[in-house]
């Protein structure tokens, strides 16, 4: 069982990336632990991180979950995108560089399992690309053939844009492809429209993290096709552990904790979410 770390980390970046017209703002966070023996500490795609956003005293009360977007071991850095949409994301919004936070890490059992010799498809929707990006990475890292598509309502919220180009600069053999509700990016519809042309085979695997609509169509496709697929879930959540019993979801083994059994499952196991 993996060891969990109560750890301290230097704000070295907090800016918006984004700055629509309506809707959230989407702010990029990179933090550098500090004080902590990282021997032990393993980050897979999938994990999480509870974020206190106070700075004195408990207000807010609760940490905030977070996708770890992007993990750097050899320089101890990790990367976090966060909706502006409540109080505790407002704090956080105004922190500084060389400001320190405090985080709880890694935090779920479930994460997205890697098969070296099966053509991967990731799905990314929205803020849900930070749930899907580090997997990306890493499938990029062994070249394992990845197609990744990547759709949200407006260029300005396919907010980790930057990310993505950065890492097909790196990797050229991973496939990238946009998609934009209005076409003011790639492709105009959603990324669910080309499933069907993109799956070369039973063997491919789908991966998938985004608004529930995008993974219920996903969902739906991949039982119809009885293609194997994992969804990550996004869950309001209090402690992040699967002590309040806050974020359950209904699956054939009764209900599990999206926090603790999660964040991901294999998408013919999930009952209702």
């Amino acid at each position: 069982m993996k060891k969990l770390h109560d750890a301290t980390a230097e704000i070295l970046e907090n800016r918006p990336v984004n700055q629509p017209k309506e809707g959230n703002i989407t702010y990029k966070l990179v933090l550098k632990l500090i004080d902590l023996d990282l021997s032990d500490l393993e980050i897979k795609p999938g994990h999480f991180a509870m974020v206190q956003t106070f700075e004195e005293g408990f207000d807010p009360l609760l940490r905030r979950p977070f996708a770890i977007a992007d993990y750097d071991g050899k320089n101890s850095t990790l990367e976090i995108y966060y909706d502006v949409v409540g109080r505790g994301t407002r704090l956080l919004a105004q922190k500084k560089v060389r400001e320190v936070i405090k985080l709880l890490l890694p935090l779920g059992e479930g994460v997205f399992p890697i098969f070296e010799n099966r053509e991967a498809l990731i799905v990314a929707g929205g803020i849900g690309a930070s749930g899907i990006s580090l997997l990306a990475k890493e499938l990029a890292l062994r070249k394992i053939p990845t197609t990744v598509l990547y759709g949200a309502r407006t260029k300005e919220f396919l907010s980790m844009l930057e990310w993505f180009e950065s890492l097909k600069e790196r990797f050229p053999w991973l496939k990238i492809f946009y998609y934009t509700d209005d076409g003011s990016y790639g492709k105009k519809g959603f990324p669910t429209q080309d499933l069907q042309n993109l799956i070369t085979s039973k063997e491919t695997v789908i991966y998938a993290c985004g608004p529930k609509p995008l993974l219920k169509a996903i969902k739906n496709f991949s039982e119809k096709e009885e293609i194997e697929t994992y969804l990550s879930l996004d869950r309001r959540m209090a402690c992040g552990f699967g002590v309040c019993l806050g974020c359950v979801v209904k699956t054939p083994k009764g209900y599990l904790r999206v926090c603790k059994e999660g964040p991901v499952f294999k998408a013919n196991e999930l009952l209702d979410f």
